[in-house]
Order: C-alpha cells, then sequence, then structure tokens
C-alpha cells in the first residue's frame, strides 16, 4: 500500500522524470504531460482569459525579447551593483560546467535593502506579470543570481551544448543582460514554439521516456537531448537569442534549447531569475 501512495506523489509531483522503464511503456510519463496540461488550460481560462500583446507573444513562441528594458540610469545603477556585489552578504558558487564556468553570486530576500536597484528588477511588474501569464499562475521570485559566464576551454564536453528540454511542462526563465551578447558568447539557442502541445511532442516524449539511459546524471533527469533525426521529425528551426545590453530575455524552457557556441575568452553577464512550481495545482 506504501509503495502505492508512493508512485501517487511522485506522479502528481514535479519532479523531472520517473525512473522506471515499464511504467513508461506503458504510457506514465505521457499521462503526466496530458494531466499538467489540462491543469495548465483551466487555469488558463480561470485566471488568464485576457492577456497583453507581451504576453501572447511568450505563449505562443516560448520566448520574448524586450530590448532598453529599463531607462539608462536604472540600468548603470544594477550593473554598478552587479560590480560591487562583494560588498553584501551574498552566496558564492563556482561552477565548471562543460567548456564553461559559472561565477554565481546569490541573494535572498535579506540582501534586498542593500540592493535597492537589483531589488526592483526582481519585483518588476512586467516581470511577474509576464511570468505568471506563461505559467498560468501568480509567480513570485524568492531569490535572484549575478552570473558570470566565462568560455575556458574547447575540448571539454559540454553536454548543455545538446538541443533538449529541461522539463515536461511550462516552466521559465528570466534573464536580464548587463553586457551585450553576441554569437561567439554562446547565445540562447532555440527552437521557437517547441514548448506547445502538439502529438509529435508527445511521441518525442514518449520515446524517450522508455528508452531513458540509467547512467544519465540525476542532475540531466528529465532533460531528454534532441538526436538529427528528433530535429527533422519535430521540424523544429534554430534561433539565437543575440540581444544588446539592458535586454530583458524570457524562455519558457520546457521548449527545446541548448547553450550557443562561443568562442575563448568570451563573457557575458546576466541577472537571472527562475520559477518551477508543481504543474498538477490551481494555484
Amino acid at each position: 500500500m506504501n509503495s502505492i501512495f508512493k508512485l501517487g506523489s511522485t506522479i502528481f509531483s514535479d519532479i523531472k522524470f520517473i525512473d522506471n522503464s515499464f511504467l513508461n511503456i506503458l504510457g506514465l510519463h505521457v499521462f503526466r504531460i496530458l494531466i499538467a496540461h489540462c491543469f495548465f488550460s483551466i487555469r488558463s481560462f480561470l485566471f488568464f482569459s485576457n492577456l497583453t500583446e507581451e504576453q501572447k507573444i511568450l505563449r505562443k513562441n516560448g520566448i520574448i525579447i524586450i530590448k532598453n528594458f529599463f531607462p539608462d540610469s536604472k540600468f548603470e545603477s544594477i550593473k554598478n551593483e552587479f560590480k560591487n556585489c562583494k560588498n553584501y552578504d551574498g552566496t558564492d558558487i563556482e561552477i565548471p560546467d562543460g567548456d564553461s564556468l559559472w561565477i554565481r553570486r546569490k541573494f535572498g530576500s535579506k540582501q534586498y535593502p542593500k540592493l535597492p536597484d537589483t531589488k526592483d528588477f526582481v519585483l518588476n511588474k512586467k516581470i511577474l506579470d509576464l511570468v505568471s501569464a506563461g505559467e498560468a499562475r501568480k509567480v513570485s521570485f524568492d531569490a535572484v543570481w549575478f552570473d558570470q559566464v566565462s568560455h575556458v576551454n574547447s575540448k571539454t564536453i559540454d553536454s548543455q551544448k545538446a538541443l533538449h528540454t529541461d522539463i515536461f511542462y511550462h516552466n521559465h526563465k528570466v534573464f536580464y543582460f548587463l553586457s551585450d551578447v553576441k554569437d561567439k558568447d554562446g547565445p540562447l539557442n532555440m527552437a521557437i514554439g517547441s514548448h506547445r502541445f502538439s502529438i509529435k511532442r508527445l511521441w518525442f516524449e514518449y520515446k524517450k521516456s522508455y528508452s531513458f539511459n540509467k547512467k544519465q546524471k540525476k542532475s540531466e533527469l528529465g532533460s531528454f537531448r534532441v538526436t538529427e533525426k528528433d530535429f527533422s521529425f519535430l521540424k523544429l528551426e534554430n534561433f539565437k537569442a543575440i540581444v544588446p545590453a539592458n535586454s530583458l530575455v524570457i524562455v519558457n524552457t520546457c521548449a527545446f534549447h541548448r547553450r550557443g557556441d562561443s568562442s575563448i575568452g568570451s563573457k557575458r553577464s546576466a541577472l537571472f531569475l527562475q520559477f518551477r512550481s508543481n504543474p498538477f495545482r490551481l494555484k
């Protein structure tokens, strides 16, 4: 009996992947997608029936880019807080990730009074409304990350360079770039509209769920990689988010995406937010 309850709680949770090939052959992973889609549709009907044009773009494309997001004075103030972030009591993480090195500093609400312009970013109504519309639920962010990403070598295999999807339901990441992102800087690559519900997407998810490689790292659970055959079958088209500094990029990482190819020595800086919640809830 306990095992049945445990399975039920696993199915209706935000866990990335059910690690049972037999159950996935029976269609359990696809069943989760269908139920999550139903909850998303109900929330959309009840709470998000009237959308702005920008919210419609995010819903349709899975990505929205807003250039010159803040006035120049606000942009410069945020850059200054980023530059001097070592003066504040954040949490430092250094992440060697494939051929890139991430220097990440995390700030929570306790630090916001010392970072007034960053706080304005985290609590920005347009950002919250856009992500809320994309998720079909009211959202808030409990932390912000200051990220600097450097391309440090070209020999290490980078799993994030393969086109993939993070998870089976709608979820969003927010990037506010403090430096220009050029083609050589490894911009976000994604397939526009690939987050949307379709029979082809369901078939892709089904095949990947039962053929899941048991040796795959736990951190990659649910991050299904796209082969050339998959790319052709799904009729995906690649888009690069090449943007100037002071650009806001919100992306639905249920869509197929990857880290772009970059040149050694290239760097990019950004404020980063992410939101992920249980898809099987109405609020």
